[in-house]
């Protein structure tokens, strides 16, 4: 289950992750916590409703396996999540794949949506680097 969910289904009565339409920012953090080593990855989805354009910023916990291939600036994708917890494998509860392009695929234990935030036309244009 993705935690925080209701952050989007509050914002977006109907969101489905065919909403998501790019990457905004894919951010790579490595913690030490209570002296254990943990990996985070911070990826901001462009998601469309209507006409309104947010940012999501999703956090995905010790992501491993992870496979990306950028083209540029513009990131267009089309993302499913999956929960695969029932094949046991160790720290793989969640696969996140690009399905159409295969541009993007890891594997990790939790996911957690950490903000949503309507995106200005200043924000989206190409070439803007700027995190939340």
């Amino acid at each position: 289950m993705i935690k925080n969910i209701s952050l989007l289904t509050e914002t977006m009565k109907d969101f489905s992750f065919q909403k998501i339409e790019s990457i905004h920012g894919f951010f790579l953090h490595y913690q030490n916590q209570s002296f254990q080593d943990s990996c985070v990855l911070d990826v901001d989805f462009v998601i469309r409703d209507q006409a309104r354009e947010y940012i999501a910023r999703f956090r995905f916990t010790h992501p491993n396996s992870i496979k990306f291939e950028s083209g540029g600036i513009f990131h267009q994708m089309s993302i499913e999540m999956y929960d695969i917890g029932d094949r046991g494998w160790e720290n793989k509860k969640y696969e996140v794949i690009d399905y159409e392009d295969e541009s993007l695929h890891f594997y990790c234990t939790d996911i957690e949506i950490i903000s949503v935030r309507e995106a200005g036309m200043k924000e989206l244009s190409h070439g803007n680097y700027t995190s939340a």
